[in-house]
């Protein structure tokens, strides 16, 4: 269906967005080439919504509805008639007039509020309309609002000072019950009566945009909206209609969106939720077929416990940690992206090196730099864009500090920081690796000096607790000679990070 253009300005279509650009005849849009990257970036802004960027904080601002409606549907990458699939009540020719500012501005609110309900926007994403500011955020006893249930984020540093070992006591490795529970326990939505291809690309496009997000700042900044999203999706799954071929994408989808729900609880220190949600996304990978998700998951579920062998030193975990990526690999054997047969020996790696066992470390290692070798693959999934050499590097020298070799753990940690293609978040992870390495290794002064390095990092608005986990050691370094800013400046990081 062809649609509606943009409201023409001097004889020709104006961007809806900065209103000044006028738009190519090649263009079909109703956004310019900048306010569509600008749409689709959300870097720098309080992370409450998924499309979270300044150009909508400007409209939400200015109350221009057309703008606001026009950016959603950019940055989720869908045509009008799919936008209106989404909106009870919405056609295309009804996405048309509002972009184009001709539907009755009575209604205008109205509008807006039925389409931020349609795609889960947060009330608290809607500070700038409510304020007239584009900057402004909704707050609540001084800490920002969760959202769904109006309450306050727990405070970080009881969740950093947190005995994890007291966590695993209470996690059943092996059962699938914790999984519906915590659905059962997010806030209920409106689902869909049907839904079609518009409502699981809407989906998927969230599901990109939490990757994205969570690369850049952690997994606490995606980690309500993530778990929002999922619950979204499962009620779909379980309640609305849809055909054999949308109910299998659908599926696989939900599962996804368990997974990001999972690593993002992980990723911010809540153990026992992230082992919810990855038993949730187990079950429907399995459900699926799909042996590229049932991977994904088994080895998001080795790394956290892999990282739960390393901190509570428990044989147990380890070998936990040994079967599930050694069951990633049975999975996985017939996989054609070498990405994600890297990423199966980097968890299988960290996993024999926590277990005692060095043969089986220095293989799996020597088999992730193999299938790096092969290069670019068709079948390499934008998720895996972050196993890198770089990556290969920070498990080997991971593997070395578990296996007593500190020197060599530091040498690998400061090559694998050399890797432009690192992440934001993966970096300061890997610097955090370092400063404990450095501990381990008797070099204190480094060791603080790195750790200041990446409390600096922290403080410039990264919500990963993993960092912060290495760390710890470093600061009881600190206490003991006397290094009173280093535990100031630590503690000050922990009691800002953000669920």
């Amino acid at each position: 269906m062809q649609e509606d253009r943009p409201t023409r300005t001097g004889g020709q279509r104006a961007c809806v967005s900065c209103k000044g650009t006028r738009l190519s005849r090649y263009n079909h849009g109703p956004l310019c080439g900048p306010c569509l990257q600008a749409a689709r970036d959300g870097r720098g802004i309080a992370p409450t919504w998924i499309w979270d960027s300044a150009p909508m904080r400007g409209a939400l601002s200015r109350v221009d509805v057309p703008a606001v409606v026009a950016l959603v549907r950019a940055a989720a990458g869908l045509s009008q008639e799919e936008l209106g699939l989404l909106v009870a009540g919405w056609s295309q020719s009804t996405v048309s007039r509002i972009e184009k500012g001709t539907r009755g501005t009575l209604y205008d609110i109205r509008e807006l509020l039925a389409c931020a309900d349609a795609v889960d926007m947060p009330r608290e994403a809607l500070a700038p309309l409510i304020l007239g500011d584009p900057d402004a955020t909704l707050t609540c006893g001084g800490e920002t609002c969760g959202g769904e249930t109006g309450g306050c984020e727990t405070d970080a540093v009881e969740r950093i000072e947190r005995e994890e070992g007291d966590q695993v006591d209470r996690w059943d490795f092996n059962g699938m019950a914790a999984g519906p529970a915590a659905a059962a326990a997010l806030p209920a939505f409106e689902v869909p009566a049907r839904v079609d291809d518009a409502h699981v690309r809407y989906l998927r496009a969230s599901l990109d945009r939490l990757r994205d997000r969570d690369q850049e700042l952690g997994g606490g900044a995606v980690f309500v909206q993530a778990r929002r999203q999922f619950a979204r999706a499962r009620r779909m799954l379980d309640e609305s209609d849809y055909s054999a071929r949308v109910g299998h994408r659908l599926l696989v989808v939900t599962g996804e969106l368990a997974e990001e729900a999972g690593w993002a609880a992980f990723d911010s220190g809540d153990q026992v939720s992230a082992r919810a949600f990855y038993n949730e996304a187990h079950v429907l990978a399995g459900s699926s077929g799909e042996t590229e998700l049932q991977t994904h998951i088994l080895t998001t579920m080795a790394m956290q416990a892999n990282h739960l062998a390393w901190t509570t030193r428990r044989q147990g975990v380890a070998r936990e940690a040994r079967r599930l990526a050694e069951l990633a690999a049975a999975v996985a054997e017939h996989e054609p992206s070498p990405r994600l047969r890297a990423l199966v020996s980097i968890r299988l790696a960290v996993a024999y090196a926590n277990d005692g066992e060095a043969a089986g470390f220095r293989g799996a290692v020597a088999q992730a730099r193999r299938e790096l070798d092969h290069g670019e693959h068709p079948a390499d999934l934008p998720w895996t864009e972050f196993v890198t050499p770089g990556e290969v590097d920070a498990a080997e020298a991971t593997g070395h500090l578990s296996l007593g070799a500190p020197g060599r753990s530091v040498e690998i940690h400061r090559n694998s920081l050399e890797d432009a293609a690192l992440s934001p978040r993966n970096r300061l992870c890997a610097a955090g690796y370092l400063a404990n390495a450095l501990l381990q290794q008797g070099d204190v002064a480094e060791a603080i000096r790195t750790g200041l390095c990446v409390i600096t990092g922290l403080a410039g608005g990264m919500t990963s607790a993993r960092p912060l986990a290495r760390l710890r050691a470093v600061r009881g370094a600190a206490e003991r000679i006397g290094d009173v800013e280093f535990c100031s400046r630590f503690d000050a990081a922990a009691h800002g990070l953000a669920v």
